[in-house]
């Protein structure tokens, strides 16, 4: 038996596939119970981050008058 991840080509987990997949998947369901998904934690705390919409890219920290390198 073997596990392959559906979203990559290779079959192996990528955090970009998975982010990826979740942004294009629209809206997440309220009901969503992340917590108890068998994922690694940091894949929990993305689906999170997600979900709650903080995810501050580089872009957004300019938004907020962030001082540090723009690249």
């Amino acid at each position: 038996d073997s596990t392959q991840w559906k979203l990559t080509k290779n079959g192996i987990f990528m955090v970009k596939s998975f982010y990826t997949d979740l942004i294009n998947s629209g809206p997440l369901s309220r009901s969503l119970h992340i917590w108890k998904v068998k994922f690694p934690l940091r894949i929990k705390i993305l689906m999170w981050f997600v979900h709650k919409q903080v995810i501050l890219t580089k872009d957004n920290l300019l938004k907020r008058r962030w001082v540090g390198n723009s690249r």
